[in-house]
This record gives structure tokens, sequence and C-alpha cells, in this order.
């Protein structure tokens, strides 16, 4: 069995050992798990027994959920898309860029109010991620700030599945940002029923970041033929934002996410606390999410190699189509949306 410690003694593992210990306590614990637990029908007794969502979490959830669609369709209609057309983009770029200052303001919002919370609180789980497991118990009291941050982003992110259907342009990886956006509401949802809640708002922390940067860098992009001019303020900056996204991505996503965050959930959680409930299930999305990662980081490693091979003489977004189907894809959605 898995002895429950009071303290751990937390230090970066190698990939390696990450590897090593998370795989070894999953299936240690799996295999003491008893037999009835690892049925659909223990599955659902458990989340009948311990799960703690309320009506008025779902209320709130649904409430928010609408007010963001709207919100968008109100500001971008009104705000965003006057200003864009008036900027002179391609038709194209006119196009794409609200979904990118909507992206980038709600994400600067989220990832400054999670520097709140990891920064200038008493939780202290970004240097001490371990700690997120501490007295852990179910349906105990979510605080105040943790709860206000998971209903803001469970409730954007199941407005951004229908936004991915029907608002956004469609991409070539857009089938995998549907399913990005149903494994981290599945992540959300059950970190908070199952009070996960400590080590979620870490790993909210080190994913919204790179969406700063991405959405930034897009902009910097679209506007550098604005009016049908160059201009090399803004092929710069779209130059640097690049260089900023791919480091930042390495740092908090695929290094910081699976030594902090998954190594606390996968490991060291079992050895500071009592046996978690749906411990695997939810280390599953956790691993599910890291490869999510390493296929977006693919696209940030091709674009950077044709750069420096100067296959390209700029950077330019690699998620998109090609453009005879992206030309196909933008008249669908606007049939959609019609």
């Amino acid at each position: 069995m898995i002895k429950v410690a009071s303290k751990f003694n937390f230090s970066y593992p190698s990939y390696a050992t990450f590897v090593r210990d998370v795989y070894g306590t999953a299936t240690e614990s799996w295999f003491d798990l008893e037999t009835k637990y690892k049925t659909p029908t223990g599955w659902w007794n458990l989340m009948l027994k311990y799960g703690g969502v309320t009506q008025q979490d779902i209320y709130y959830t649904l409430m928010l959920t609408v007010f963001w669609t709207l919100l968008r369709i109100i500001i971008t209609d009104f705000i965003y898309k006057p200003i864009v057309n008036n900027a002179g983009l391609d038709a194209q770029s006119t196009r794409k860029a609200p979904e990118s200052v909507w992206k980038l303001l709600f994400y600067s919002c989220t990832w400054a109010y999670s520097i709140y919370i990891l920064f200038f609180t008493e939780h202290n789980f970004f240097y001490d991620a371990p700690s997120s497991f501490y007295g852990w118990k179910p349906q105990s009291p979510v605080p105040t700030k943790i709860y206000i941050a998971y209903l803001v982003q469970f409730s954007f992110y199941a407005h951004s599945v229908y936004g991915t259907l029907f608002m956004d342009v469609w991409r070539k990886d857009s089938k995998v940002m549907l399913a990005h956006h149903f494994v981290t509401l599945l992540l959300i949802g059950f970190s908070y029923a199952f009070r996960y809640t400590n080590v979620g708002i870490l790993i909210l922390f080190l994913h919204d970041i790179t969406d700063i940067l991405l959405e930034g860098t897009k902009l910097a992009v679209y506007y550098k033929t604005k009016g049908g001019k160059w201009h090399s303020v803004c092929d710069f900056l779209s130059t640097v934002g690049f260089i900023l996204f791919g480091v930042a991505w390495y740092i908090f996503r695929l290094y910081w996410f699976p030594l902090k965050a998954m190594y606390a959930a996968g490991h060291v959680s079992l050895a500071v606390s009592q046996d978690l409930v749906f411990y695997h299930f939810f280390n599953a999305l956790l691993w599910i999410l890291l490869a999510m990662n390493i296929y977006w980081f693919t696209f940030i490693v091709v674009m950077a190699y044709k750069v420096v091979t100067k296959q390209v003489s700029e950077v330019d977004d690699t998620r998109e189509l090609d453009s005879k189907n992206l030309t196909k894809s933008v008249v669908q959605n606007g049939k959609k949306r019609d």
C-alpha cells in the first residue's frame, strides 16, 4: 500500500523520474483499488457519494455561458469589427482579427486573476505544488477566489465549444481544438466536483499565458499588411511574439505543467493525502492534455524550422488551412451563422 505522509519535500524531477514515479504510483494504486470501483456502476456510485456540485453551480455556469456568447457577439459586431474594417486588412485577416482580440482580452484577464491567486494570496501552489493536496477532503468548501475562477473558466470553455463550431474561422486543427475544449471542461468540472481545485488553478495559470502570446502574435501578423502597406513594426512584433510564444509554451506547458502540476497530481498526491476519488480518471485527462500540448508544439517547431531554413520569410500561422480549403470553410461557417 502507498504510505500517506503529512509533508513532501518537493524538488523538480527529471522527465524520466516524472514518468517512472507517476506510472508507478498510478499502477500500484490501480491494483490496490477495490474491484467494485473499477466498473461504471462503481464510478457512478462514487460520483453520487462524493460529487460536490449544487444546482446553484449549474445555474451560474449556464448564465455565464450565455453571457460570454452574447457579450462576444455584441462587442465583436459593434466594437471589434468596425475597428478592423477601418484598418484596411485583407479579407481573411478582417474575419480572423476580432476572434483574436476577444481571446486576447479574456485570457489576459483570467491569467492576471490567476497571478493574483497564486502569488498574492495564501494559495502558494506554484512554489509548493504538493501543498495543493494537503488536507484534501471530498466536498470540502472551495475558497471563494478559486470558485470565481472556476465559474469563469468553465463557462468560457462551454461557450468556446459553440464559438469553435459557429463563430471562429475553421482551421486544420479545429477538431483537436474541440477535443481540447471537451477535455478542459471535464478537467475543470471533475476537479471542482471532487475538489482538485487547488492544483486546477495552477493548471489554468500554466496554460493561459501562451494563449495571450498566441493571440497577440496573430494580431501582429494580421496587421503587417494594414492598408495594403507593409508595416515593419508589426513584422518585428510578430517575430518577437512568436519567439516568446514558443519559449513560454515549452516552459509553462511542457516543463512546469508536467513536472509541477502533473507530478503533484499523479505521484505526490497519494503520498500526502488519502486515496483520492477519481484519481485515475483525473490524471488520465492530464495526460491527454499534455499530449495535445506536445501536438501543438510541433506546429511551433515546424514554423521555426521554416523560418530558420528560409522556406518562409516571415512568421505566419501554420495552423491555417490551405487557401482553397480555407475559402471553403469560411463560406461554410458563414452559412452556419446565417
